[in-house]
């Protein structure tokens, strides 16, 4: 068991390292960000049945939880006392977070994806029935990846921009996020759909 003076020399560890300027703050908060990340990853495993969550979905709300958790436990840090461990303090604020995505993702993301009709906006007309055949091909195959293998963020942003002929900055106040986040959102994406893409056959 851990006595209490170790206890109370961490606690002033994280407390101290998060008051701290430098490098010496950008490595607690890196620390704490990775136990902050494991509290998250567990508490959405144990909601991904209720809400339908996939696997992409999973990691997304748990960044998303354990990023803002950090942030929060950052302003708050000066308020702890030691009635429990300072990671134990912190752990907690997780699963605040986490309901809060989990909500978030139910009201925005619900049933967000390409339908049959969208694979037409993706396939342009072509004389040639084999060519018009292999892009029919790959319009469906980009629709099972964005809707298997992306996460719902990514869904609602790809269609966003796909349908709605704005740019990232005018999607923004519609999508809840800022044009950097719909950008960042959109690499990952793009990512995704060629290295799945690739792996079909369908790119060299």
């Amino acid at each position: 068991m851990q006595s209490t003076g170790t206890h109370l020399a961490e606690d002033r560890h994280w407390v101290q390292g998060l008051a701290a300027g430098g490098l010496t703050r950008e490595r607690t908060c890196r620390d704490l960000h990775a136990i902050l990340l494991r509290a998250a990853r567990f508490e959405v495993a144990q909601r991904r049945n209720s809400h339908q969550l996939g696997g992409a979905d999973l990691e997304d709300i748990a960044c998303q939880a354990a990023s803002d958790a950090l942030l929060l436990i950052i302003r708050k840090a000066g308020e702890f006392r030691g009635d429990s461990k300072f990671t134990t303090w912190a752990t907690r604020f997780v699963g605040f977070e986490v309901r809060a995505k989990l909500r978030q993702h139910a009201s925005r993301h619900h049933g967000v994806g390409l339908a049959p009709e969208h694979v037409d906006q993706l396939v342009e007309e072509n004389s040639d029935p084999y060519v018009q055949a292999e892009a029919k091909d790959l319009a469906e195959a980009i629709r099972g990846v964005v809707n298997d293998r992306f996460s719902a963020r990514q869904r609602t942003v790809f269609l966003a921009l796909m349908t709605c002929e704005r740019t990232p900055a005018e999607l923004g106040p519609q999508l809840g996020l800022n044009a950097n986040a719909i950008y960042q959102i959109a690499f990952r994406a793009r990512r995704c759909l060629r290295g799945q893409l690739r792996a079909a056959g369908f790119l060299e």
